[in-house]
């Protein structure tokens, strides 16, 4: 079976694009979130093996606040980010990040061997990634 992934962007259409580019790759999407308190909600009911996380996001929280969380419980993240600052990109590496997505991006940007770790997913669930 292949990754669980949860897309926490609050911009739809970018959101469902990342949807529709990986359900169609075989993997399964849990619930698009638009915030932090979202987020959280689906990742206690749907448990993501990883998180596609932008920086940016509705509400006072940050992705930054969520990756330290995920962080925290070992779920794995990569960032997606457009017009963040050196000072936003720093903060956002101490997090320890799997890699980063710039946007816009595309299809070959997203799928295995570009921005997602195989082989820690692999070690870490059991699964295909």
């Amino acid at each position: 079976m292949k990754a669980k992934i949860l897309i926490v962007e609050d911009q739809f259409i970018e959101a469902n694009n990342l949807k529709i580019i990986l359900k169609k790759a075989g993997y399964l999407v849990c619930p698009l979130a638009s915030s932090v308190p979202g987020a959280l909600k689906i990742i206690e009911n749907e448990k993501p093996d990883l998180v596609l996380l932008d920086i940016y996001l509705d509400g006072k929280l940050t992705g930054i606040d969520l990756a330290k969380y995920l962080r925290e419980k070992n779920i794995a993240f990569v960032f997606l980010s457009a017009n963040s600052t050196k000072e936003t990109l720093d903060e956002a590496k101490v997090t320890r990040p799997y890699g980063f997505l710039v946007k816009p991006f595309r299809e070959k940007d997203i799928l295995p061997g570009t921005c997602m770790n195989n082989t820690w997913l692999q070690n870490q669930s059991g699964r295909k990634l």
